[in-house]
C-alpha cells in the first residue's frame, strides 16, 4: 500500500461512521456528566459528514461525469464529480477545526483535509476539479452544521 492509498482512507465514510459509532456507545455508557465530551463528535461531525455525503451522492446522480481512470482494471465504478472522499474529509476535518477552535489545528486540519482530498487525483481516480466541489461542499456543510450545533447547544 503507498502513501496515498493510507491517506485516501481517512477520506472514507466508513471510517467516520465507524468513529460516530464508537461515540455512540461510549455516549450511552458513561456516566451523563462525562457525556458532554462526546456528544459534540456525535450531534456535529457525524451531521456534518452524512449530509455532506448525501449532497455528493445526489450530485453524482445528476452531472455523471466518468472516472480519468474509466475502462482500467481496479477502477471504481461509480462516478467520479463531485468527490465524496474529499466532501468527508473536508466535513470532518472542518467540523474537529470547528469544534476545538485553535488556529494552528485549524490549519493542520486544513492540510491534511487537502491531502486526502488530493490523494484521489494522485491515484488518477478523480479529475482536480472534482475534489476541489467535493472540498467545497464538506466545508460549506459543517459550517452550517457548526452554527445548528452551536444554536442547539446554546438551549440545552
Amino acid at each position: 500500500m503507498n502513501f496515498w492509498e493510507v491517506v485516501t482512507m481517512f477520506g472514507d465514510l466508513q471510517f467516520w461512521i465507524a468513529g460516530s459509532l464508537t461515540s455512540l456507545i461510549l455516549y450511552l455508557s458513561v456516566p451523563k456528566k462525562l457525556r458532554k465530551y462526546l456528544s459534540w463528535f456525535i450531534f456535529l461531525v457525524l451531521p456534518s459528514v452524512v449530509m455532506s455525503y448525501s449532497i455528493t451522492s445526489g450530485l453524482k446522480l445528476i452531472f455523471k461525469v466518468p472516472r480519468p481512470c474509466s475502462g482500467m482494471p481496479q477502477c471504481p465504478t461509480t462516478y467520479s464529480f463531485p468527490r465524496g472522499h474529499a466532501t468527508v474529509a473536508f466535513a470532518a476535518l472542518t467540523s474537529i477545526g470547528m469544534y476545538y477552535g485553535d488556529k494552528r489545528l485549524k490549519l493542520l486540519l486544513f492540510v491534511f483535509a487537502s491531502m486526502i482530498a488530493y490523494s484521489r487525483v494522485a491515484l488518477n481516480v478523480h479529475y482536480p476539479l472534482d475534489v476541489a466541489v467535493g472540498s467545497l461542499i464538506g466545508f460549506v456543510t459543517s459550517i452550517l452544521v457548526w452554527k445548528a450545533f452551536v444554536m442547539w447547544s446554546s438551549k440545552t
